[in-house]
């Protein structure tokens, strides 16, 4: 309690000597955005759970600590200072901005296109070439071969996934990369095109890729399942020419970054495949809504899990979950990139309750958009 009680008196001092700013964060009475262009809600500091905790966790109000307070304060209200509140854990360190970095050119910008013509369609089904960027990881297992996680391409020689898929597996080897797969018990895929005329569409033959190389992030920690994130270089390009196999965007562009999803929809796709097996043939779609990371918090309060800012809580509906995705796969929605509407990944499934589809219990996404400067620093021509 006396650290608590230093914490505030000096707080309070903190308040005195401020001056009230129009911050530039505000956006009306209530909401706010704060210094990393998350959406917060203005309220004064003491109902303010995560900056309580953050200062109680601060050994000292370091200079660190009044600029934490100061990029946060959106007002006053009957000289008490406000701040702009956010879902999640204070973020101390902003992600640095990826549109200057010296790799950013070996991300394509003809990713995430829209299939021409009517062929994105409703339902959990999926079109062929719907979604030409998943890949299915493949493994050794101690009854064969078997596809046990997911992945997206990003270019023609890396596939993102998650860091619980290529490192300390039990009982399972990743052998190879599947890309331009769509109905895994057929060896030809095909479906019957209506428009503009009535035609059969065959998908060219899958292309099953060596790697030469696996990437967790160096934090990753399978007991917290955090920084679960990795990429896989393969040990040939991919071939991007053909419908079936191509990228998917990742959120480079700053009005793409740090955003709130807290009941936005987005889309988690797959097979269903994860370590214990998988469940079903055809390439499926799932839309998932976003709940707030404080909700997600209570419900795995009970869990070793260690949810922050750098994860996305999806789903939690019967039957609507990432049951339909992939471990490693891509959480993902349309929107506007490089001057046109593409599909841009915003989360890999990370983990989720261990009954799939289990109502009221979200399933948990890494952030891409917390990771690029990870991810470019990683990549190679």
């Amino acid at each position: 309690m006396g650290v608590i009680r230093i914490h505030w008196i000096c707080v309070i001092i903190w308040c005195l000597a401020f001056k009230p700013l129009n911050s530039q964060w505000a956006f009306d009475d209530d909401g706010c955005r704060t210094p990393y262009r998350g959406i917060g809600t203005c309220v004064p500091i003491k109902q303010c759970r995560p900056m309580v905790e953050y200062l109680q966790s601060a050994p000292a109000l370091t200079s660190q600590v009044i600029q934490i307070l100061n990029e946060y304060q959106c007002g006053f209200e009957r000289n008490e200072v406000k701040v702009c509140c956010p879902d999640g854990a204070i973020q101390i360190n902003k992600p640095k901005n990826p549109t200057g970095h010296r790799n950013l050119n070996l991300l394509p910008q003809n990713c995430g296109l829209l299939p021409g013509g009517n062929r994105i369609i409703g339902g959990n089904k999926t079109a062929l070439f719907e979604f030409p960027w998943m890949a299915l990881l493949t493994y050794d297992t101690p009854n064969g071969r078997d596809f046990r996680c997911g992945g997206s391409i990003i270019n023609s020689r890396y596939i993102l996934t998650a860091a619980h898929c290529i490192t300390k597996l039990s009982n399972l080897k990743l052998v190879q990369v599947r890309c331009g797969e769509y109905n895994i018990s057929s060896s030809l895929d095909c479906e019957i095109q209506n428009e503009p005329q009535a035609e059969t569409l065959c998908a060219p033959p899958v292309q099953d890729m060596d790697f030469e190389e696996t990437i967790p992030h160096p934090d990753y920690n399978p007991a917290t399942y955090t920084d679960d994130i990795g990429l896989i270089r393969l040990a040939a390009p991919l071939n991007l020419s053909v419908e079936s196999v191509k990228p998917i965007c990742l959120p480079v562009d700053n009005s793409l970054r740090n955003f709130n999803f807290t009941s936005r929809r987005l889309i988690v796709t797959g097979w269903g495949a994860t370590e214990a097996g998988r469940r079903s043939e055809d390439l499926l779609k799932v839309e998932v809504g976003v709940t707030s990371l404080e909700n997600c918090r209570r419900i795995y309060a009970n869990t070793p899990a260690l949810l922050n800012e750098k994860q996305i809580c999806a789903g939690g509906h019967k039957k609507r979950d990432s049951c339909g995705g992939d471990s490693g796969g891509p959480l993902q929605r349309i929107d506007t990139l490089y001057d046109d509407s593409r599909f841009v990944q915003y989360g890999i499934v990370s983990f989720g309750p261990r009954l799939c589809g289990q109502e009221g219990f979200p399933g948990v996404y890494t952030r891409t958009d917390s990771y690029m400067e990870w991810i470019l620093d990683n990549l190679r021509p």
